[in-house]
């Protein structure tokens, strides 16, 4: 093999990698937040609109003040008082998460399109770029280092989520929650004020994902470019068995499968990309059927979780 054959496909690789780190940070911080509402006992299937809320409020900011730590926090607080609405449907008027969630993505999607209608195919002057300025990584560390800081935020709260729900009493009270409400609220736990917080730091890690996503990941706002994130990141929760450094590995595995998508012909395979698309989800199909073969279907999921608690029933 010729020499610039060779340098030809490891910069492929090389683009591949780096595409694999991006798609990963965005799923990830999302998948990571449903975790966290999850392990309290809340099912939010909303996490779809949040992102894409997040994402258009962000964008928004971005383009009229070109201030970026303002627009991360504007994308991040919006997305969290969105989240609020699925917490006070679910936790203080104890309705159906499913319905509830459900709703809130059709609406988040539908109030994102409706705001950012003026911003379609506008051109963002500013945006997230590495926290290192590397122009032509050569090897996989430079493309690491090359990352924005989302990324390196996304290890962060992957490292403090992990400590918290293991380490502290704030972590196993959500657990405990999550896991038996009944015993719970018997030792005296605030069971609704804890889901009610959960869920909105859940919002508030997908609005970081949205703002990810227009900052980032694809620096232009267009209607539905969030294209099924939302649900891949509910995926990714029971492939990484609500447990946080799992579900980062699934995050790379789900990320390489859509950085490798649009590059299937590249690399000469003739590959339907709708194949591609929705292989996280058979994955995720196929590791619960595996779970219940060899662990009698125990997935690690919360054991009360899509369960509203109403303590005259105790």
């Amino acid at each position: 093999m010729k020499l610039k054959e060779l340098k030809m496909i490891d910069v492929q690789f090389l683009g591949l990698i780096n595409a694999t780190l991006q798609a990963a940070t965005l799923l990830f911080i999302a998948a990571l937040g449903e975790l966290i509402a999850e392990k309290s006992g809340v099912l939010n299937l909303g996490v779809e609109g949040m992102i894409s809320i997040g994402a258009v409020s962000g964008f928004i900011t971005a383009i009229n003040t070109e201030n970026l730590f303002l627009s991360i926090l504007v994308g991040i607080v919006s997305a969290s008082l969105f989240s609020s609405i699925h917490a006070f449907v679910t936790v203080i008027l104890k309705q159906d998460q499913t319905v509830s969630g459900l709703i809130l993505t059709i609406l988040g999607l539908s109030l994102s399109s409706l705001i950012g209608k003026k911003y379609v195919g506008k051109k963002l002057n500013t945006k997230l770029e590495g926290v290192f300025d590397i122009e032509n990584p050569s090897n996989i560390l430079e493309i690491i280092l090359g990352q924005n800081i989302i990324f390196y935020i996304a290890i962060i709260l992957m490292i403090v989520t992990a400590f918290v729900l293991k380490r502290t009493m704030f972590g196993r009270r959500i657990e405990a929650i999550g896991e038996d409400l009944k015993s719970a609220d018997s030792m005296g736990l605030k069971i609704g004020k804890t889901q009610f917080i959960a869920t909105c730091v859940g919002g508030a890690f997908a609005g970081l994902s949205g703002v990810y996503l227009t900052l980032s990941y694809v620096p232009y706002w267009t209607d539905g470019m969030t294209s099924g994130r939302g649900w891949i990141a509910l995926a990714l929760v029971i492939f990484g068995g609500w447990k946080p450094y799992r579900t980062a590995f699934g995050a790379l595995l789900f990320g390489f499968l859509e950085a490798l998508g649009p590059r299937l012909q590249t690399y000469g395979f003739e590959m339907s990309p709708y194949i591609v698309k929705i292989t996280p989800y058979v994955i995720t199909i196929i590791v619960l059927i595996l779970l219940t073969i060899f662990k009698n279907g125990d997935t690690g999921a919360p054991k009360n979780i899509g369960i509203p608690f109403f303590r005259e029933n105790r």
